[in-house]
């Protein structure tokens, strides 16, 4: 699937932005949540999760805004499945460390989306996965990492739990964390999934969105 051109981008972007319903996600939050929506183990409709981009507000939706969501989810399937998954060029971690928690910020909003996103699928898997393991590390490890931005309390909880750390010297590895596990997420979603005896075959088949779909 074709990704979206730069003017296409620009024109979702300010359309979530601006003429959306009120609480809708930003078009970086969004990709961040299309990433973890896609490496879900199990089979998530669309009636399920567009409400959450929308704050549960999805009718009279133009159609170009779904048909474009529909081609960057499936563009979004192609990188995580095909051909590697990097973050967008303007997700980076600024020097001024406080400003990656602040709303608007790339980093806070693509975080904030992916939360939004394994919300659908985290609670089920930590809840049966052993409790010790590799497996069990690297998905917690992972989930920390990518969650990271979207909740400056959160995070600070995280740093806080860490022996002779501050937030200033913390933030920095956790995006540098963030780049090294977002090209195998969806593998080790796989394999956290597969530890939980709650499946017995290959789970994240790459299905795309039929923008065609109903909603209902």
């Amino acid at each position: 699937m074709q990704a979206l051109s730069n003017e296409q981008e620009q024109q979702l972007s300010s359309w979530l932005l601006d003429k959306a319903p009120s609480n809708t996600l930003s078009l970086n939050a969004v990709k961040g949540y299309f990433f973890a929506l896609i490496a879900s183990p199990d089979p998530i409709d669309v009636s399920q999760w567009l409400p959450v981009i929308f704050n549960n507000q999805t009718n009279d939706l133009p159609d170009e805004i779904t048909l474009s969501l529909a081609q960057l989810y499936n563009a979004t399937s192609d990188q995580v499945f095909d051909t590697g998954y990097t973050l967008p060029e303007v997700v980076e971690c600024s020097d001024m460390i406080e400003a990656n928690f602040l709303s608007g910020h790339p980093l806070h909003e693509w975080c904030l989306g992916f939360a939004c996103g394994v919300n659908f699928y985290s609670n089920k898997l930590l809840d049966n996965m052993p409790e010790q393991g590799e497996i069990t590390e690297s998905f917690s490890l992972a989930i920390m990492a990518m969650t990271f931005f979207a909740d400056r309390d959160i995070a600070q909880e995280v740093v806080d739990n860490q022996d002779e750390s501050n937030i200033n010297l913390f933030s920095p590895l956790m995006f540098q964390m963030i780049n090294e596990l977002a090209p195998e997420y969806a593998s080790l979603v796989e394999h956290a999934a597969l530890s939980t005896g709650l499946y017995d075959e290959e789970v994240n088949d790459d299905e795309e969105w039929d923008e065609d779909q109903p909603l209902d």
